[in-house]
């Protein structure tokens, strides 16, 4: 909580917020030490902050399909391009989906997979020739059976305790693929927010106006 998180100049309050992935990223940059001067409270550690990529009058995009083991399958994509006389749009999309990589021994269930997907518009507005509008609204979704750890050793204490509360005792393996567990694992969160930003050009000087609204809502039960 002491490093601020920021995407686009807006403060993400809950660092869950910000876990999906990320498709148009220009750069990110890392300031060290209290940054309060420009980007307020809650920054006393340092800030990340995400800068995207804006919308281009040139229409152009990109695409990416990635395929792996465990059923991992990932589809990303990115189009921009004239909207208007003064406008222009950018749109991004992705879909992340992978089977669970631990088995559960106690009813079969898969844990720790991969669900998730989000989408994110953006529109720059250029108004004169000192001030741009910039809009954004996105939404990303998580709804995963995580997060479960596999044990890599046993206390002796444990290793009399668990069976006899009626526990599975596994080999100490984390790389055997295992885990033993009665109680449900979920990771289920939904981010979503919109944002405007405005920039005016003065003589020496430029002004910046970013107003924004974000929701965020987790439910979790974890290993």
């Amino acid at each position: 909580a002491s490093v601020g998180i920021f995407v686009d100049g807006v403060y993400f309050a809950r660092q869950g917020a910000a876990i999906n992935d990320f498709l148009s990223l220009d750069r990110v940059e890392v300031l060290r030490g209290p940054q309060s001067t420009l980007f307020g409270r809650n920054t006393p550690a340092g800030v990340i902050s995400f800068v995207s990529k804006a919308p281009e009058r040139e229409f152009n995009g990109t695409a990416e399909i990635t395929a792996g083991n465990y059923g991992s399958k990932i589809i990303r994509g990115t189009v921009t391009g004239p909207a208007g006389d003064n406008l222009a749009f950018r749109l991004d999309g992705n879909f992340n989906q992978r089977d669970g990589t631990l088995k559960n021994v106690r009813d079969g269930r898969d844990l720790n997979d991969r669900d998730r997907w989000s989408v994110r518009g953006q529109l720059l507005q250029t108004i004169g020739e000192n001030t741009t509008v910039r809009y954004i609204a996105d939404f990303a979704k998580i709804d995963e059976h995580c997060c479960a750890a596999p044990f890599s050793f046993y206390t002796p204490a444990s290793r009399a305790v668990i069976p006899a509360l009626g526990g599975t005792l596994l080999p100490a393996d984390p790389f055997a693929g295992q885990i033993a567990i009665d109680n449900p694992v979920f990771t289920s969160t939904e981010s979503k927010g919109v944002s405007a930003q405005i920039d005016h050009q003065f003589d020496g000087f430029s002004l910046t106006s970013i107003t924004a609204f974000r929701q965020y809502n987790e439910s979790q039960n974890i290993d």
